[in-house]
């Protein structure tokens, strides 16, 4: 009975440790390549900046949509949460130089088992940007 017993908690653990290296694997790629999309979002708003916080997050989203289409790991559009936010402004509407600005980038944490429900609920990246050029500058 004890050979039973032991040979069942052997082969849960043979189960359970890759399991548990592939969760950690999807995760750290997908970390990875949330951080590569928030590196060229981020440089995408210093280098473009725009009119007003609605053109911003639209212009971000269009430039994210072809990111992820050249990725060879596939995020789904749709999950990405997007919050761009001044933190220093000089003109109240309009993104001009020297405007500072946080970037926040946020997935779902992708789950392949319910076997760690304690693991957090978000994956996400903050970066922070000052407006270089503007459009309207070129």
């Amino acid at each position: 009975m004890g050979q039973l017993l032991a040979t069942i908690m052997n082969v849960m653990v043979l189960l359970m440790v890759p399991l548990g290296v592939l969760q950690a694997h999807v995760v750290l790629q997908m970390k990875s390549e949330l951080l590569e999309i928030s590196m060229a979002a981020t440089k995408y708003v210093t280098n473009h900046g725009g009119k007003n916080d609605a053109e911003v997050v639209n212009q971000l989203r269009q430039f994210i949509h072809q990111e992820l289409a050249e990725k060879s790991y596939r995020l789904d559009e749709n999950d990405i949460r997007i919050e761009v936010a001044r933190t220093k402004a000089a003109d109240p509407i309009l993104w001009s130089h020297e405007d500072e600005f946080r970037l926040r980038l946020s997935i779902p944490y992708p789950q392949l088992t319910a076997l760690f429900p304690d693991w957090p609920q978000l994956l996400d990246v903050e970066r922070t940007g000052t407006i270089n050029v503007m459009d309207y500058d070129l």
